[in-house]
């Protein structure tokens, strides 16, 4: 169950880190709400990965 949990964290991460460089390579397409998404999936990664159980 731990595991699954880990591979969910880095998964978000994986996401979170994606959306900031499509962020740098395509600037005009994106504004503050996708930090907040991206900010978002990164805690959330975090927060799977710290999970217990």
């Amino acid at each position: 169950m731990n595991n699954k949990n880990t591979l969910m964290g880095i998964c978000y991460i994986v996401v979170a880190l994606l959306i900031v460089v499509v962020k740098y390579a395509v600037p005009q397409f994106f504004d503050i709400l996708i930090w907040l998404i991206a900010i978002g999936l990164a805690a959330t990664g975090v927060y799977f990965i710290m999970k217990k159980g």
